[in-house]
C-alpha cells in the first residue's frame, strides 16, 4: 500500500519508519460510528448491508466483528466493526460507505412522524385520536429514528391515530 523506499536509495536498520506498507484486501473492514442509544441492539455476529458510493449498484454483505468499549464523547457514537469479502477487489482503503444494521427479528411496531413527539426531557409523549376531534395524551417509549419517523416501542398500537403536524399546537392549548 505504501513504499518509502526506491532503487539504490540507502537503507539503514535504525531507521524508525517502515519502508513497505504491505496489505491484503480479500477482507475489508468497515468502521461504522453508532449512536450510543442504538448499540443496545447491535451484537456481534449481526449482519450488515453495506453500500459504498464508487460502487452504487451493489449491496456487499459483512458481520460485526467487534463492539467499542467507549463512546464518543462529542459524537455520543461508538464504533462498530466489520468484515466484507473483497474477493474482486471493488473495495479500496478508506471508501465512504452507508450501512443498515438488521437489529429485530422483523417485529412491526408503529412509527410516528419526528413532529408527532412531544419531548419533556426523557419523557415523550404523543397526542392519540380516541374519537374524532377527541385526543387523549399518552406517555410513549421512542425506538429508532429514520427517514423522519420514529418507531414507537410502547404506548401506541399500530393503527392508532397521531397528531402530527401541530401536536405541539395541541400540547400548548392542554398545558392552558
Amino acid at each position: 500500500m505504501a513504499r518509502k523506499v526506491g532503487p539504490g536509495q540507502y537503507v539503514r536498520s535504525d531507521s524508525g519508519d517502515s519502508l513497505y506498507a504491505i496489505s491484503n484486501l480479500s477482507t475489508m473492514w468497515l468502521k461504522a460510528n453508532v449512536p450510543e442509544n442504538d448499540i443496545p441492539l447491535v451484537r456481534v455476529g449481526q449482519e450488515i448491508e453495506v453500500r459504498v458510493a464508487a460502487v452504487p449498484d451493489r449491496v456487499f454483505k459483512a458481520r460485526v466483528i467487534a463492539i467499542g468499549a467507549t463512546s464518543d464523547s462529542t459524537t455520543r457514537r461508538v464504533s462498530v466493526r466489520s468484515e466484507i469479502p473483497n474477493p474482486d477487489g471493488a473495495l479500496k482503503s478508506e471508501m465512504f460507505a452507508t450501512f443498515k444494521i438488521a437489529t429485530g427479528s422483523g417485529e412491526t411496531s408503529p412509527g410516528v412522524p419526528t413532529e408527532a413527539v412531544i419531548w419533556e426531557g426523557d419523557l415523550a409523549t404523543v397526542w392519540v385520536e380516541i374519537e374524532p376531534m377527541l385526543f387523549r395524551r399518552r406517555k410513549v417509549r421512542i425506538g429508532l429514528e429514520q427517514d423522519g419517523r420514529l418507531q414507537v416501542r410502547e404506548g401506541l398500537n399500530p393503527g392508532e391515530l397521531v397528531v402530527g403536524r401541530g401536536a405541539i399546537f395541541v400540547d400548548n392549548e392542554w398545558r392552558q
